[in-house]
């Protein structure tokens, strides 16, 4: 009989613990559900706050797994600068050889080309398609020993480009910077087309190859820091006409893992990534390496368009036994077979140079926008004239003045490039969450559900400790009972 009475005190006295709990917290519901004075509103309530339980619960596993996905957002910010440094400025000759270093008979072989395919070196996309369906048919057309001649030809002009192709000094005619006869400034504190390079230049026409389908230069403008791709883009220069480019600086800048799996510029690991080790890290210069790489495995020789010096392959491979030695260049036929079905693998993504090949992390570029006009004007032609006959035209006649004219607007170009503004674009990556928004979006996300506070946590720890305390002392009481 006492024992009753004993489990019914401890029923009692647990049930008004959790009735003061139920009556007095400051979580919406629960207070309805213990204290409600039927039971059909105690079962009304019950329901309206396990769904309010099971809808906080979800929104906070959403918002978790959100938070672990590290998502980030880019804010978009306008920065002026009063000096800026001026950028690097590469150009590349439309024609890839000069007609003067061709062989003879070579020269007569690719004449015939000419009249089927086109061939353009410089303003291809793909690293070597360009190549490939020139030399496809190239060996329908000649045999195999004459083609191979050809594209032994073709391959070692890049490889030898500073011997065999068009040579600064033989096309630069004047150049200023900053209104200065001088290269060697690099800072602008102005902006405008006065205050940028201007380079006006002879591209050679008459040096051009029968295969060569389009007459002029490819400008990039990068980073000083920065390997030049001329194959990836430009801006294209016309002969005759001059090519105003203005351009705009934009910074990009990631964040590392692992919200994004960018390289730092400080990172150790990356001049194992790039061919390109002296010069800042691409992902586009990474990507050529990659495809390079895959190329020697693959072909056992290397692409002549892309840096192949057996250190560099060593550096990057990390498994090559072979000792040092001069990697041949993919010349043959067989050669250009096998690097095509390499090619095929690298435009399928199937050679793994994407996960390989990262984007960096900190990243400037430039938006060019440029626009063009005759030049020199008809006007201007015999001042013009007068500034280049001690150079180029001391062993050339000409029949009459268009032909002198024509020669003129078919050779000679000028090039102005210039920051149109000081100011530029920073795109930064941000962590979407801190611990100071996720704590708040937790704690909205329980507050509309259950009215869920930091001191309603407190009075819920409160209750379970009384509830901890008040069992540890019923089973010490137990123990004490039966030991009596």
């Amino acid at each position: 009989m006492e024992a009753r009475e004993t489990s019914a005190s401890e029923t009692n006295s647990l049930k008004k613990l959790y009735e003061e709990f139920g009556g007095s917290t400051s979580m919406h519901g629960i207070n309805k559900v213990l204290t409600a004075s039927s039971k059909r509103k105690r079962c009304v309530w019950s329901v309206l706050f396990l769904f309010g339980v099971a809808f906080a619960v979800y929104q906070f596993v959403i918002t978790m797994e959100d938070f672990y996905s590290y998502p980030v957002m880019t804010v978009v910010t306008l920065k002026q600068e009063t000096t800026a440094i001026f950028p690097a400025v590469t150009f590349c000759n439309l024609n890839q050889k000069k007609k003067s270093m061709i062989d003879p008979y070579l020269m007569m072989t690719m004449t015939e080309m000419a009249k089927v395919i086109v061939l353009s070196v410089c303003l291809s996309v793909s690293l070597v398609i360009y190549l490939h369906y020139s030399f496809y048919f190239l060996f329908q057309l000649t045999d195999e020993a004459e083609g191979e001649a050809v594209m032994k030809t073709l391959m070692r002009s890049h490889q030898h480009g500073n011997q065999s192709g068009h040579q600064i000094q033989d096309m630069l005619i004047k150049c200023t910077f900053n209104k200065v006869s001088t290269v060697l400034l690099c800072y602008v504190t102005r902006s405008g087309p006065r205050n940028g390079l201007i380079l006006e230049l002879n591209i050679e026409q008459y040096e051009y190859l029968p295969t060569t389908s389009l007459a002029g230069l490819n400008v990039i403008v990068h980073p000083q820091d920065e390997i030049p791709l001329p194959e990836d883009g430009g801006i294209l220069a016309q002969p005759g006409a001059m090519t105003r480019i203005g351009i705009k600086q934009e910074i990009t800048q990631r964040l590392p893992s692992p919200y994004s799996n960018c390289v730092s510029a400080d990172g150790q690991s990356r001049t194992r990534r790039s061919f390109y080790q002296k010069k800042t890290y691409t992902q586009n210069a990474c990507m050529k390496s990659c495809y390079q790489m895959a190329v020697y495995e693959k072909c056992e020789c290397c692409n002549a368009v892309l840096p192949c010096d057996y250190y560099d392959i060593l550096n990057v491979d990390r498994t090559t036994t072979k000792t040092n030695e001069n990697l041949s260049l993919c010349e043959t036929f067989s050669d250009f077979k096998c690097e095509t079905e390499v090619e095929n693998l690298f435009l399928k993504h199937e050679l793994d140079c994407d996960e390989h090949c990262p984007p960096a992390c900190d990243r400037t570029t430039f938006d060019m926008i440029f626009s063009t006009a005759q030049w020199p004007p008809d006007s201007k032609i015999d001042t013009f004239l007068d500034t280049i006959k001690s150079n180029f035209l001391q062993n050339v006649s000409f029949a009459d003045n268009y032909s002198l004219e024509r020669f003129i607007h078919s050779n000679f170009l000028r090039i102005e490039i210039f920051l149109e503004s000081l100011e530029f674009k920073e795109f930064t990556t941000q962590a979407k969450y801190d611990w100071n928004l996720l704590l708040g979006t937790i704690g909205g996300l329980l507050g509309l559900g259950l009215g869920f506070s930091l001191l309603t946590a407190m009075e819920i720890v409160e209750v379970l400790i009384e509830t901890v305390l008040y069992c540890a002392h019923r089973k010490y009481q137990k123990k004490k009972n039966i030991r009596i």
